[in-house]
């Protein structure tokens, strides 16, 4: 089996549906093999579009989106949609192509290093130098990109590693489990929340999944506690309730509701709080902050005793 070949046929194995890229004259053997898969190639006009692309798939699906480019200035107009998914926690797996690596056609033509450059903005990089690396590879490259918290992966296929002949079988795909709060974290969480007067739910990139989002919206029913978002976590819950009060990116709205506020509960990542940071919060308002990743049930049967007096100091036209 030609190495390409075998590098679909990893793909598959991942649930890949959709690549995004261009062609080039490094990635022929690929888009070959492409060709006579399963998997559908969507063709842009920029390598930096087709990055973009795969990172709102992964974001949106919390499967890992794929792209590829040819060598060169291909692969450096992935470097921006490489840091836009590692800052977003996007799963993103990027395939670049690259001269042979065994022997010299046109000297060093188009060539950079590929791998360091990626090094610093992604979760893994690795140039494949036999075709007998692609299974270990390619399983290894999606669970990084998958697992906690997401981000970007990125290998390198050299033109004369893609056409060599190898006969290894495909790894299976494990599967990626999310990490759980820890039972004493989390009922100390619930407590600060009963014990709050004045509760926001502020909700960030880390809500974006599908039970965390469940959880949330749970959540909010139960206990009437208004929430607002970051620019990473809007869209997690649905905006048009009416608890819903501002986007923390306007510092006039956000700044009345955190000097309003006893407890922000936040679920989110603290790595994500990239505009306003915790720490110059706290210096300015003094409260207290706590990061919650994975809501839990309450079952509080009764209105809290806040639900009315937060509610009635929402902001107008929110």
């Amino acid at each position: 089996m030609k190495a390409s070949d075998l590098f679909v046929k990893a793909l598959e194995a991942e649930g890949v549906e959709y690549v995004f890229g261009i062609p080039g004259e490094e990635n022929l053997d690929l888009l070959d093999s492409l060709r006579n898969s399963s998997i559908e190639l969507i063709l842009t006009r920029h390598e930096q579009g087709a990055g973009f692309m795969a990172a709102t798939y992964g974001r949106l699906t919390g499967k890992a989106g794929v792209c590829m480019s040819t060598l060169g200035p291909g692969a450096t107009n992935l470097v921006t949609p490489a840091a836009y998914a590692q800052l977003g926690a996007m799963p993103i797996v990027m395939i670049t192509g690259q001269k042979p690596v065994k022997k010299s056609k046109q000297g060093h033509f188009q060539i950079i290093d590929a791998v360091d450059m990626m090094r610093p903005i992604t979760k893994f990089t690795k140039q494949l130098v036999s075709g007998n690396n692609i299974p270990a590879r390619v399983r290894e490259a999606f669970r990084i990109a998958e697992e906690e918290r997401p981000g970007a992966t990125h290998l390198e296929l050299p033109e004369d590693v893609a056409a060599e002949e190898t006969e290894l079988p495909i790894l299976v795909k494990s599967v990626v489990r999310r990490p759980t709060a820890e039972e004493k974290g989390v009922r100390f969480a619930i407590e600060m929340i009963e014990a709050a007067k004045s509760p926001l739910i502020l909700i960030g990139a880390a809500a974006n999944r599908k039970l965390t989002s469940k959880m949330l919206r749970e959540f909010i029913d139960k206990t009437g506690i208004p929430f607002f978002t970051t620019q990473m976590g809007k869209g997690v819950v649905d905006e048009r309730d009416p608890l819903f009060w501002a986007t923390q990116h306007f510092p006039p709205t956000t700044s009345c509701i955190v000097l309003s506020t006893r407890l922000i509960s936040s679920s989110m990542w603290a790595t994500t709080w990239l505009k306003s940071p915790r720490f110059s919060w706290a210096t300015m308002v003094g409260k207290l902050s706590t990061s919650i990743s994975f809501l839990p049930r309450l079952t509080r049967s009764t209105s809290p005793s806040w639900k009315s007096s937060v509610t009635s100091r929402t902001p107008s036209g929110n």
